[in-house]
């Protein structure tokens, strides 16, 4: 009986840790949508934020300024934005199509949020004490990135 219920331990452990390892997201590249937006690159921001709710939205911390910094990902083409597709607290900077061979085509669209307050207000607990003080003072600013690939826009 001892030999049996040794292995029957360790088959459970195996599959336990099967289980941990699966649920924990090793292995798993996302859908198209989430795939594409790991590939964007914003040139002077670090990513600070990822959140899926019907695309993929993606919140970059960098240095202050004006207009759209460099934004690049596979197969992408941005146009410059304009205020009319503005939100309460974002400014519309810029949209575009990318496209992959392993994402088909995707919609990309770049915003700034401007109000400093609500942007440290939705990063929270993403940001340092000191990311929040320099987004506060003007020093940083947020962009915030959203990505939606055709095989989601489809569901």
């Amino acid at each position: 009986m001892f030999p049996t219920s040794v292995r029957r331990r360790a088959r459970f452990a195996v599959t336990a840790a099967l289980l941990t390892v699966a649920a924990s997201g090793c292995g798993y590249d996302g859908n198209e949508t989430q795939r594409y937006a790991d590939r964007i690159r914003v040139e002077g921001f670090t990513l600070v934020k990822t959140a899926y709710a019907n695309g993929e939205g993606r919140s970059y911390l960098g240095p202050a300024g004006d207009g759209t910094p460099a934004v690049t990902a596979p197969g992408l083409t941005l146009s410059a934005g304009g205020t009319d597709l503005s939100y309460l607290f974002y400014d519309y900077l810029a949209t575009g199509e990318g496209t992959d061979s392993d994402t088909g085509s995707c919609r990309v669209t770049v915003y700034e949020i401007r109000d400093r307050p609500k942007a440290v207000g939705y990063l929270d607990d993403h940001l340092t004490r000191s990311q929040q003080q320099s987004v506060r003072e003007g020093t940083s600013r947020v962009l915030h990135i959203d990505v939606l690939c055709d095989a989601q826009a489809d569901k």
